[in-house]
C-alpha cells in the first residue's frame, strides 16, 4: 500500500508540473527543483462531545520532530509560481498534564518518562507562491495552499514505543500558509500547517461495541454513539532551509 502511494504521488507531481507548464506557457528551463529540511513543532487538538453531558476541548503540548523532502518551483508569471512539494513530516503531541493524564496512549506506567504521540506523514503540499520583488540581496516570498498527508506510521512513546496505526485514519488534509526568503540558491522558510480533518478513526468504537455485546444492545449503544463525537487534529509549524538547483 505504501509503495503504491509513493508511486502515485511521484506520478502526480510529474503530471501536475507538465500540465501547469503547458497551460501557462512557461518555459521548462525556468523550472527549479530543490531540497529542504528542518524542524517541525506540532500539537494535537482534541475535542470530545458527549451529547447532553457536555463538551471537552484540550490542546496537547508540543512535539518536536523533523521535516525533509523535495520541491519544484514552476513560474506562472514574473511574480507568481506553482510550488508542489513532497515532504516527510513528523507530527504529534506531548502530554500537557491535563486532558491526556489518564489517556492509555500517554500512560507512562508510573516511571515518569516523557509521553508523546508521533505521526510520520508523507505530505503533498500544493502551494501558490508569490515572490516579492525587492532590490536587495535577498528575495522574500509567501506561500499558501492545501496539503494532503498520508500516514506512514503512528506510535505512542513513554519509554517504549507502541504502534497505534489502527487508531488513526490513513489520510489527513490541511492548509499551509507561510513566508520565506531566498539568498541566491539558499532559502529559509517558516510555515504553519493547519489541520482541517479528524485523524482519529472513530469507527473502532462501533466495531468494539458490536463485538463485545454481539448486537444485544445495538439500539441502546447506537443512540449513545449518535450523541458521542471524538476528534483529533494536528497543527504546527515547520521551519526549514532549502537549496535550489
Amino acid at each position: 500500500m505504501k509503495k503504491w502511494v509513493l508511486s502515485v504521488t511521484a506520478i502526480f507531481l510529474i503530471f501536475t508540473s507538465e500540465i501547469t507548464i503547458a497551460q501557462n506557457g512557461a518555459n521548462p528551463d525556468d523550472m527549479r527543483f530543490g531540497i529542504r529540511g528542518g524542524l517541525s513543532l506540532y500539537s494535537i487538538e482534541t475535542e470530545a462531545s458527549f451529547g447532553g453531558f457536555g463538551n471537552v476541548s484540550e490542546t496537547s503540548g508540543s512535539k518536536v520532530g523533523f521535516a525533509a523532502g523535495v520541491f519544484a518551483e514552476i513560474p506562472l508569471t514574473d511574480i507568481f509560481s506553482f510550488q508542489p512539494e513532497l515532504l516527510f513530516v513528523q507530527k504529534g503531541g506531548s502530554d500537557s498534564g491535563d486532558f491526556f493524564e489518564d489517556d492509555d496512549f500517554f500512560d507512562d506506567g508510573g516511571n515518569g518518562d516523557s509521553e508523546s504521540l508521533t505521526f510520520n506523514y508523507l505530505d503533498l503540499p500544493l502551494l501558490a507562491r508569490a515572490n516579492i520583488p525587492l532590490e536587495r540581496d535577498f528575495s522574500p516570498y509567501v506561500v499558501a495552499g492545501p496539503s494532503i498527508g498520508y500516514l506512514l506510521s503512528a506510535s505512542a512513546s513513554s519509554g517504549d514505543d507502541e504502534d497505534i496505526d489502527e487508531f488513526f485514519k490513513s489520510f489527513n488534509f490541511g492548509f499551509v500558509i507561510g513566508a520565506g526568503a531566498e539568498f541566491g540558491n539558499l532559502s529559509v522558510d517558516l510555515r504553519y500547517d493547519i489541520g482541517l480533518t479528524n485523524i482519529f478513526d472513530d469507527s473502532l468504537f462501533e466495531e468494539e461495541f458490536d463485538d463485545e455485546f454481539d448486537g444485544e444492545f445495538d439500539d441502546f449503544f447506537g443512540d449513545f454513539l449518535d450523541g458521542f463525537d471524538f476528534s483529533q487534529k494536528t497543527s504546527g509549524f515547520i521551519i526549514s532551509v532549502g537549496y535550489q538547483f
